[in-house]
């Protein structure tokens, strides 16, 4: 799973049937979250995403959504990882959070993850990210603080071993405008990975675990090689870009730089966002994730959508100073989206 180089031992028919597989248990994961939301603007407006994911993070395959989530999902996968440990999550979990600065975006975009287990062994996340109407806090572009823009959710468990956390339900009833849409919205997503799980499940079960989590392997080295072809099409070079933002919203007419600079070298791609504007006052900042998932995500769908259900791994790296340019603890989010 590691190295593309290596041969695998797998059944290209099994692994294409893998590939459709998951693409068909995140269509359905989508499709049940759309139809049961209370909120248009996850209905209509699509701001959500589901996926499946490895049970080390790694994206397995994304359904319908904003591309920029994908890379919040994962991460958030990670933080609940490191945060619970292995022996910390079990079998009838479901984790949740959302905290912005892991996330990459603002609070309204709330991620469940569901850990999938298969003979008491974790084998995979079905996971959703999606917007709630409200979260509380201030409406409007008028916040200078993440303490002013909503409730916070740390990673918590929803549900530890089949049991639903109730205070945390009734907190966040506490600190919305609309607790019924809120709980709509909720159980919607609750909904979206359970469809996960069951489907993936059945899944395995049918083809067997190591057939199935190999194809995966093997679909993720596709994914890696299809994406190192496309860079090498690039000529070897330095390419950048700069834009500016008329201002945060608080220091009025004052320009905020966003400049890009990527280096191509053979298969290899760097994204530096080292001159990227520090942090503003306004609510215009954004997690560092968002940064890894513009790096991440646009060459991804610049390389095969046939081999593409992930997200290239390995494919883009970063300046070492990248993370400095990220906001710190308190700063305004509000305007992600």
């Amino acid at each position: 799973m590691n190295n593309p180089d290596e041969a695998r031992s797998v059944d290209p028919v099994v692994t294409e049937i893998v590939r459709n597989g998951v693409l068909a248990v995140t269509e359905e994961m989508k499709t049940n979250l759309m139809r049961t939301a209370y909120n248009m603007i996850i209905y209509e407006a699509l701001d959500f995403t589901v996926g499946l994911f490895t049970a080390e993070g790694e994206t397995v395959s994304i359904g319908l959504g904003l591309p920029m989530f994908i890379r919040g999902m994962a991460q958030t996968v990670k933080a609940k990882l490191a945060h619970f440990g292995p022996d910390g999550i079990h079998p009838g979990d479901i984790l949740v959070t959302n905290d912005a600065y892991i996330t990459g975006s603002h609070l309204n975009h709330v991620t469940f993850s569901l850990p999938i287990f298969h003979q008491e062994k974790l084998i995979g996340f079905s996971c959703c990210m999606a917007h709630w109407l409200d979260i509380g806090g201030t409406l409007g572009g008028m916040t200078t603080d993440i303490f002013s823009e909503g409730l916070q959710i740390p990673i918590l468990k929803y549900q530890n071993q089949g049991v639903v956390n109730q205070d945390l339900v009734d907190i966040i009833h506490m600190n919305v405008r609309l607790p019924s849409r809120a709980t709509g919205d909720l159980r919607a997503q609750i909904t979206a990975v359970k469809t996960g799980e069951r489907r993936f499940l059945e899944l395995i079960e049918r083809y067997g675990e190591t057939p199935v989590l190999d194809s995966i392997a093997a679909i993720m080295d596709q994914s890696e090689i299809a994406a190192r072809l496309q860079t090498m099409s690039i000529p070897d070079g330095v390419y950048e870009a700069e834009s500016f933002m008329d201002d945060d919203g608080i220091d009025i007419g004052k320009p905020i730089p966003i400049k890009v600079r990527v280096v191509v070298s053979g298969d290899e791609l760097t994204v530096d966002l080292s001159e990227v504007s520090q942090q503003v006052r306004g609510f215009y900042n954004s997690g560092v994730t968002t940064g890894y998932a513009c790096a991440q995500v646009n060459p991804a769908l610049a390389a095969d959508r046939e081999a593409m259900i992930d997200m290239g791994r390995r494919f883009s790296k970063w300046a070492p100073n990248i993370a400095v340019k990220f906001p710190v603890t308190a700063a305004g989010l509000d305007a992600l989206e």
